[in-house]
């Protein structure tokens, strides 16, 4: 048996969706990039008990403050655009025995969709589980301080 595993967001979809989910709200994009260097700052100084691309977690407030929801990640995924070429590379590599799997830090709501449109199972898609509407439900903006 042959297998082959790709990355989502870069080999086969172009788009970050961490950072479009955040351009939903104003300055959302910025914040994101401001996240996203403190990410990599924290890489860069191996601080303890961190991993890189924990951008996901640190975003999530902010998600939840400004109302996002899973459907609106479902969203993304429908409208994501696909790497050109990578429709056709999974349904040869398919036709050709290939167990073909997706590992991603993106959040469940988007890898699973996108990798769906792909022709990928969603059984051999790992990614980030995001029970956003959950959270959503538990928080209020009054658990918000500024």
């Amino acid at each position: 048996m042959s297998v082959i595993c790709f990355d989502l967001e870069g080999p086969l979809a172009t788009q970050d969706n961490a950072y479009e989910l955040m351009k939903l709200f104003p300055e959302g994009g910025r914040i994101f990039e401001v996240i996203s260097r403190y990410d990599d700052l924290l890489t860069m100084a191996s601080r303890l008990d961190y991993e890189p691309g924990d951008t996901l977690a640190l975003i999530a407030p902010f998600l939840v403050y400004h109302d996002v929801k899973e459907h609106d990640i479902s969203a993304l995924a429908r409208k994501a655009t696909l790497t050109p070429g990578a429709v056709n590379l999974i349904s040869r590599l398919s036709a050709q025995g290939w167990k073909v799997f997706c590992i991603s830090t993106s959040y469940e709501q988007y890898a699973k969709r996108v990798a769906h449109r792909l022709g990928i199972f969603s059984q051999h898609v790992a990614c980030t589980t995001f029970p956003l509407d959950k959270f959503s439900k538990e928080l209020s903006k009054d658990n918000f301080r500024f």
